[in-house]
């Protein structure tokens, strides 16, 4: 009797082994860090839902088997670095919060084949009298797999593709011994210009790095940051400009309400009332700076040509402070019918083979404005050719843009028009309004793929010396390197 029970408890405990080995929650079981599978990654991202997937242009990045993000693009993920790795046969574990929310990658690098897969649309249905979320449609599959955990309870299967695109990237950093001074200041989301205007939206509170504020009455350069919370570049701007005899303040905007890329959770208008708020904080506390520059790429650049719309500088008398922007990579629309102030050099800055943000778009703006203290400067290199932060240019196939698809036009009154290039649709601003649906036009319809991306050592040392020239030699723009007809 007790030999027949002990067979059968070795069978069920050899069951329940083989069971286990099966289980999904196994392959999570990661063996000792290797180095085999070291290198930059780019990934695909859908969860049960999900249409477009959660792409958003950041990198994974191995070395010596650990793993970590980049936090690029729009950068939403935040690692583990102590449980995230790979191990010597390529099984991989990813521990981390996606846009503040649990998540988990699992599975093997060696695996080829896409076996699994999420339903990519969602419904809500009524069942037994209860409300549930139905999966359906269209699927997306991928070669590992991994979960994300919602706020509310419950989580959603997910799938990714990973795919090696280079070897780990070489990271710079740069001593910096100066003071620094952090202050709040008081912002608002002020989701577009009409809201701007009226000085609409909910107040959010934004950290701002100060340093040399000895040199504050000189001056003030205001570093503001692009689209998304990664500010390496903005860090490198304030550290090219900062011994030039002014104070400077980092911004940084994009950390409490950053989303993903071209969604509209952070825009223009929201990194131009920023500026201004750090510009009325600064004088508050510090004493009123003699000028305000301002500095800031893509986005932020066209944060930047905004400063110069008189009907925003008649309603916050800080912005007469401003006397010159330089617009790095910059987003320029290619109709501006807005009043615009005799008060401020403008410098529109692009790389000459940009496919991202093209300096022809910033030509069409200079011909449809007739604006004389618009100036255009082009350079040797690709989009970001200015920042050593990058690595040195490629072409990048996933880096996501929408000017050359999509062109910006605003009317005297503010409102925005954006139009597709082809003259198939348009959106209207004024009478479509700026809400989620417009950010949904903007994704399906001006969404591309693929620039000349990085440093260029050669025309970012032509850009800085002419900043140099500007600031501190008060040349014309006619006598710069970069200056472009």
């Amino acid at each position: 009797m007790l030999e027949t029970m002990l067979k059968i408890l070795k069978s069920i405990k050899n069951s329940l082994l083989i069971l286990i080995l099966l289980t999904p929650s196994a392959y999570a079981k990661v063996g000792k860090p290797s180095p085999k599978y070291d290198g930059a990654y780019t990934y695909t991202d859908f969860c049960s839902g999900d249409s477009q997937g959660a792409y958003d242009g950041s990198q994974f990045i191995i070395k010596d088997g650990m793993i970590t993000n980049d936090r690029g693009g729009a950068g939403r993920w935040e690692i583990n670095l102590k449980k995230s790795k790979v191990d010597e046969k390529g099984n991989i574990y990813i521990l981390g919060k996606r846009k503040g929310l649990k998540s988990i990658i699992k599975g093997n690098l060696n695996n080829k084949e896409k076996k699994f897969w999420v339903y990519k649309q969602r419904k809500k249905v009524t069942m037994g009298g209860k409300r549930k979320t139905v999966y359906y449609g269209e699927k997306a599959f991928g070669t590992l797999q991994g979960k994300r955990y919602w706020k509310g309870g419950g989580s959603a299967k997910c799938t990714f593709n990973f795919k090696r695109v280079g070897d780990v990237p070489e990271t710079k950093s740069f001593a910096d011994e100066r003071k620094v001074t952090e202050i709040t200041i008081l912002s608002k989301n002020t989701n577009d210009d009409i809201s701007l205007i009226n000085n609409e939206g909910k107040s959010q509170k934004i950290r701002v790095e100060l340093r040399n504020l000895e040199s504050l009455s000189n001056g003030l350069i205001v570093v503001v940051p692009s689209s998304t919370p990664n500010m390496d570049d903005e860090i490198y701007y304030e550290r090219q400009v900062s011994k030039y005899g002014y104070a400077t303040a980092i911004v940084f905007g994009a950390e409490p309400r950053f989303q993903k890329k071209f969604t509209g959770s952070y825009t223009s208008s929201m990194i131009l009332y920023d500026a201004i708020a750090t510009i009325d904080e600064v004088s508050k506390q510090y004493g009123k700076p003699k000028e305000v520059f301002l500095i800031g790429s893509s986005t932020g650049s066209l944060a930047i040509f905004k400063a110069g719309w008189q009907d925003l500088r008649d309603n916050y008398p800080s912005m007469n402070l401003i006397t010159k922007g330089f617009m790095i990579n910059a987003a320029c629309p290619d109709v501006s019918e807005v009043k615009y102030t005799n008060d401020i050099k403008m410098y529109a800055v692009n790389g000459q083979q940009d496919e991202s943000t093209p300096s022809w778009v910033c030509k069409n703006l200079k011909a449809s404005s007739k604006n004389p203290n618009l100036h255009l400067l082009t350079y040797a290199g690709g989009h970001h050719f200015e920042s050593e932060m990058y690595p040195p240019s490629k072409f990048d196939a996933e880096s996501m843009h929408a000017l050359p698809t999509c062109s910006l036009n605003y009317k005297s009154n503010l409102h925005q028009i954006i139009k597709k290039r082809d003259g198939s649709n348009e959106w209207n601003g004024e009478k479509q309004g700026y809400k989620k649906d417009q950010k949904k036009w903007f994704g399906k319809n001006c969404i591309g793929k693929g620039t000349l991306q990085g440093y260029a050592e050669y025309g970012a040392k032509q850009f800085w010396a002419d900043v140099k020239s500007i600031i501190v030699d008060k040349k014309d723009a006619k006598s710069l390197k970069g200056y472009t007809e």
